[in-house]
């Protein structure tokens, strides 16, 4: 029997797990910052304010429904990642949210402050590209949203980039979420455009090299 139980195997897990605390974490950046939050989250927060259920209930519903069409086409991307993922990214942005509450840091404490708010801004874009490279290129499941723009880059023969595609799949949960009320701010644009190229560049320059991976470049 193979052996299931590896250094290699070990960090991989570890990294997903980091990696996907990482992206809530930024989304929670993104959320303090009051400039928006990424496209897909704007648009599952716009919605859900309609519904009598939190943020995170409903992101998981939507990811549920996503990954039907998924699992058929691509049944490999099921996996402990994408598992995690729809279930935990969410439920960690509220937690991360909350605690920043304890501290007295919310949306309206950093109001009026210009500087802090980009500062958050910025750093909330970072982390949320680092957490997805990290958590995709561990290759334990990858979440339903992240796949599409894989599933395009594949039908495409790579004809369209998996950067390019995340551009495309972000604009329209950015016209989602302005229809449905959401917060569509310049974070929601910045990551509309650039979570893509970002997430591409940290899968090649920072999570292959983390997970010891060699001769592999990320598009």
């Amino acid at each position: 029997m193979k052996k299931i139980i590896t250094k290699s195997n070990i960090r991989r897990f570890v990294l997903m797990l980091a990696g996907i605390f990482v992206l809530g974490f930024g989304i929670s950046l993104l959320r303090l910052s009051g400039f928006g939050t990424d496209p897909f989250s704007c648009m599952n927060i716009g919605i859900s304010g309609h519904l009598p259920i939190s943020y995170g209930t409903y992101q998981l519903i939507v990811n549920i429904v996503l990954f039907i069409p998924v699992i058929i086409l691509y049944p490999k991307s099921f996996g402990i990642g994408a598992f995690v993922n729809m279930i935990g990214v969410a439920y960690i942005a509220d937690f991360c949210m909350w605690v920043f509450g304890l501290f007295k840091i919310t949306v309206e404490s950093c109001d009026g402050r210009i500087v802090a708010r980009i500062v958050l801004l910025l750093l909330g874009l970072v982390f949320l590209c680092l957490g997805v490279a990290l958590y995709m290129e561990c290759d334990l499941g990858v979440a339903p949203y992240d796949m599409l723009s894989q599933v395009i880059e594949d039908a495409s023969k790579g004809r369209i980039k998996f950067k390019w595609a995340r551009v495309g799949t972000d604009i329209i949960c950015i016209t989602a979420g302005l229809v449905s009320g959401g917060t569509v701010g310049i974070a929601t644009i910045v990551t509309g455009f650039f979570t893509g190229p970002l997430v591409s560049w940290f899968r090649k320059n920072v999570a292959l090299r983390l997970l010891g991976k060699a001769g592999r470049q990320a598009e």
